[in-house]
């Protein structure tokens, strides 16, 4: 048995995993969220007398970062230990920035605070990213927007997917450019209905880091490409860090254009996902997801589907059709302190085969969450989890479903 390793936990902010989900096709993040508990009151908390007092919870005396976070309109620096295979180890820094909303929305609930985030990340095998990322929340929480520019230059392996056959052992290729994502959602009626739309851009170069044989070769090139999406939203869940009760569905469209080695190309993406939490008693938590992908036929090799599961490593099983769905559980031993399990699996397929007849993918393990930030809700842990060929641990930043 191999020892865990971090499979591709960029994960752990939200700027990163805008980036992949931008780079790859799939949705940006965009979630509601009311803090789990209203901030305590001012009046009844001891005044700041230094950075210990600003890290401590005077309503239980520990660790906790939410005075840091609202009151000082500090940072949550986010460290990213990286061990994927295909990209080498590594790490990086990201710095979220937490922006104080006052009152509440026409919800009734406390306003999330707007989030600004920056990002830098490299690994051994020369792949590494930076960038920033905001996310506001206006007209009391009546327009949520996303706005993010990265810039990656990636090394990693394709196994095959789409109207490619399968590559044992996979083809290196590195991916280098930029891509820009700008998202608003409008609130319907007060409800918990959301309608929106999201623009993507993405220009790079798909570079090979070997000379494979034909049609293989037909990989490298210079790409742009384009999108324009509608987004319709439900969203009922409690808290936008870590969840515990409601259900969140979203639906995406988009038309994407673009051009690769001078062939222009367009394909339509169609992007459904759904999680919902609930509780029972005052100690367990459970979530179940269930997402589902759908590309057109002339998607380009790199911006493919894959199966997003803990324990398996991003774009390792790739293809048009992608579905997937995973179960969690959470028992808390204080207010403070918890351990989870959880179990998924997935199925990829080409445009041309029968998604019922794919291979199933399967991934589990389990972890643990501390309670960092009261007042938001934040909790943060690690996870550790099996794939079908290897194992992973994860830095946790709130839930492993928020952002992907």
């Amino acid at each position: 048995m191999q020892p865990p390793s971090r499979s591709g936990n960029c994960g752990a902010s939200a700027l990163c995993a805008l980036a992949i989900a931008s780079l790859f096709g799939l949705p940006s993040m965009a979630a509601e969220s009311a803090p789990a508990e209203a901030p305590a009151d001012p009046a009844q908390e001891e005044k700041p007398s230094g950075w210990l007092a600003m890290m401590t919870d005077p309503e239980d005396g520990r660790f906790d970062m939410s005075r840091w976070l609202l009151d000082r309109k500090g940072f949550l620096p986010i460290p990213l230990i990286i061990t994927e295979p295909a990209v080498g180890y590594g790490g990086g820094l990201g710095l979220a920035f937490f922006h104080r909303n006052e009152g509440v929305g026409v919800d009734g609930k406390p306003i999330p605070p707007d989030i600004s985030a920056v990002l830098g990340m490299g690994t051994e095998n020369g792949t590494w990213a930076g960038g920033a990322a905001h996310m506001g929340f206006w007209r009391q929480n009546t327009i949520r927007t996303t706005s993010a520019l990265i810039v990656p230059s990636i090394n990693v392996d394709f196994y095959g997917g789409g109207n490619l056959p399968e590559i044992p052992g996979g083809i290196a290729y590195q991916l280098q450019g930029w891509v820009a994502v700008q998202s608003v959602l409008f609130r319907l009626r007060g409800g918990n209905w959301w309608a929106g739309a999201q623009a993507i851009y993405l220009n790079a170069d798909t570079k090979l880091r070997e000379n494979p044989p034909p049609p293989l070769d037909q990989l490298a090139g210079k790409v742009s490409n384009g999108s324009l999406g509608a987004t319709l939203q439900y969203d009922s869940r409690d808290n936008l860090f870590s969840p515990t009760t409601g259900w969140s569905g979203e639906l995406q469209l988009r038309q994407h254009w673009g051009e690769f080695r001078d062939r222009d190309f367009s394909y339509t993406a169609l992007d459904a996902d759904s999680k919902y939490y609930f509780r029972k008693g005052d100690d367990w938590y459970f979530g179940w997801r269930v997402k589902a992908n759908f590309s057109g036929e002339d998607t380009p090799f790199y911006a493919l589907p894959f199966i997003s599961l803990r324990g398996i490593p991003m774009a390792r099983y790739q293809g048009e059709q992608v579905l997937s769905t995973e179960v969690e559980a959470r028992y808390a031993i204080d207010r403070r302190w918890s351990v989870l399990g959880f179990g998924g699996v997935g199925r990829a397929a080409s445009a041309d085969d029968k998604l019922s007849k794919a291979t199933d993918r399967w991934s589990g393990g389990g972890g643990f969450r501390y309670l960092i930030a009261r007042q938001l809700g934040f909790q943060t842990g690690i996870d550790v989890a099996r794939g079908p060929e290897e194992w992973a641990f994860y830095l946790q930043f709130g839930s492993a479903w928020v952002m992907f």
